[in-house]
């Protein structure tokens, strides 16, 4: 009796799983089928037939492969079967696009893929991909545009020369709020007091060494010679530096004679190289040997391009500024130098709107030196 049970039960199991399993099958013949009808008749609805079909794989789920024309619309496409497929109990899971560059009989050629993956509308398991494949000419790479440099204005950097003696012009020159160098001379019994007041005011500050000039005339008692031996020049040169807080480089005061003498530059610039200082060459003499010598050394040089007060008459002042301004505009930067007197710092307050409306900038000259 109990085996006629087990074998009863037997039964009535496997003819369960039987009419699952047919059951089952009949639900995805007729889910594939009305898949199959909507996307054969978006794909009909773009000119796409069965002849175009390059493959069929079966993943977990199958994918069908077509080929389709080089203005195919894929978005457009997307769109409309998203629509379709909502409507017949399905949807659309995620679309990708990738394009891949192959050489075909020795010539390159673009394929362009574009993969819709689709799964009933109440799950996100995929049960159907469809990929439409087109082919689009090989085009080089553009060049990368490289925008055109941004126009740089004009600059021209402004030193005043012979700080150190007397602070009697010293208030006219704080009313300029622009990038100013002011080239100190050492131990002097105001060369630490400008020093400071520059610095408050963010002038520059350079050290204006004496050096030996060819003509006869009273020196400054740090003058460097050309008579002193290598440990003098460097001896000399340390303790101007001391006596001029801040200062960024030197340039010559006078010097005709040592500008031209390689062994005393030699010795400076070993001194301005270790101290990462650069030299402004006033350019007093034509036979100067400093800018092929900062070259040699890698010391940051820069030299003056116009000597802006050999006179005092403001009228003369004006022009030299704007020769200053020519050769800025003409070469992108220039260099004047002036000194410590009242018309040189009254026409430069003058000049400062002209400079602006012409588009030249100021700037200091370490910024100039290279």
């Amino acid at each position: 009796m109990k085996r006629n049970i087990l074998y009863n039960l037997i039964v009535i199991l496997a003819a369960v799983i039987c009419f699952l399993a047919g059951f089952n099958l009949a639900t995805s013949v007729f889910q594939n089928k009305a898949l199959d009808k909507v996307i054969s008749s978006e794909l009909a609805r773009n000119k796409i037939f069965k002849r175009d079909l390059v493959g069929k794989v079966k993943h977990v789920y199958i994918e069908k492969r077509y080929w389709v024309s080089e203005s195919f619309p894929f978005e457009d496409f997307g769109r409309t079967l998203e629509n379709s497929l909502e409507k017949s109990g399905f949807r659309l899971l995620s679309v990708s696009k990738s394009s891949k560059v192959s050489v075909v009989s020795g010539k390159k050629e673009v394929r362009e893929e574009a993969l819709y993956l689709i799964s009933e509308r109440a799950t996100s398991v995929p049960i159907f991909r469809l990929a439409l494949i087109r082919k689009v000419p090989y085009r080089l790479p553009s060049a990368a545009k490289v925008p055109p440099p941004a126009k740089t204005k004009p600059k021209i950097a402004i030193v005043l020369d012979d700080w150190g003696y007397n602070i009697k012009n010293i208030n006219g020159l704080m009313e300029i709020d622009k990038p100013i160098t002011l080239s100190i001379l050492p131990g002097l019994p105001y060369s630490a007091l400008v020093a400071n007041r520059a610095k408050e005011r963010n002038f520059e500050v350079i050290l204006h060494m004496p050096m030996e000039p060819k003509a006869k005339m009273k020196l400054e008692l740090s003058t460097l010679y050309t008579t002193m031996n290598d440990d003098e020049i460097r001896s000399n040169l340390a303790k101007a530096l001391e006596s001029i807080p801040y200062a960024e480089g030197i340039s010559n005061h006078e010097g005709s004679k040592a500008t031209e003498d390689g062994r005393l530059m030699r010795a400076v610039f070993g001194e301005l190289k270790e101290k990462d200082l650069f030299f402004l060459d006033s350019l007093v003499t034509n036979d100067s040997v400093c800018g092929s010598l900062a070259k040699e050394m890698k010391v940051r040089f820069v030299k003056r391009d116009i000597f802006l007060d050999n006179e005092s008459s403001p009228d003369y002042i004006r022009k030299q500024f704007g020769k200053l301004i020519d050769l800025a505009v003409k070469n992108g930067a220039a260099v004047g130098i002036g000194h410590d007197r009242p018309n040189t710092i009254a026409v430069l307050k003058e000049m400062i709107p002209q400079l602006e409306e012409k588009g030249v900038e100021l700037t200091y000259v370490s910024d100039l030196a290279r």
